[in-house]
């Protein structure tokens, strides 16, 4: 079975499908809340943003990760990928940080 990781924004808007659809579980109703509060962009941004992040040779799972949480800089980029990346190059740092510039 194959893992896709989604972001907050996407998981947004599959729950709120769904609740359209039929009543929700009180699991899925609770993430659909967090997933309003907290998505930052709309599904589609977040694809395009993830895509961009993934073609840099960054981990599905991390680019999601960055999507969620939209660092505003390298020290904040740096943390939200640390452990799966102990050294972020600054090169590439800082090209996510510019697609994330460019989508917010």
């Amino acid at each position: 079975m194959k893992i896709t990781y989604i972001p907050t924004s996407k998981a947004k808007e599959l729950l709120t499908d769904a609740s359209k659809e039929r009543e929700l579980g009180k699991l899925q109703s609770a993430a659909l809340k967090h997933a309003v509060k907290y998505s930052k962009l709309s599904a589609a941004k977040a694809q395009k943003l993830e895509e961009e992040i993934i073609s840099l040779g960054i981990e599905e799972m991390v680019a999601v990760k960055i999507v969620d949480i939209l660092p505003s800089n390298l020290d904040e980029l740096r943390s939200v990928v640390y452990p799966h990346i102990q050294t972020l190059d600054q090169e590439i740092g800082n090209k996510i940080l510019e697609f994330i510039g460019k989508i917010r």
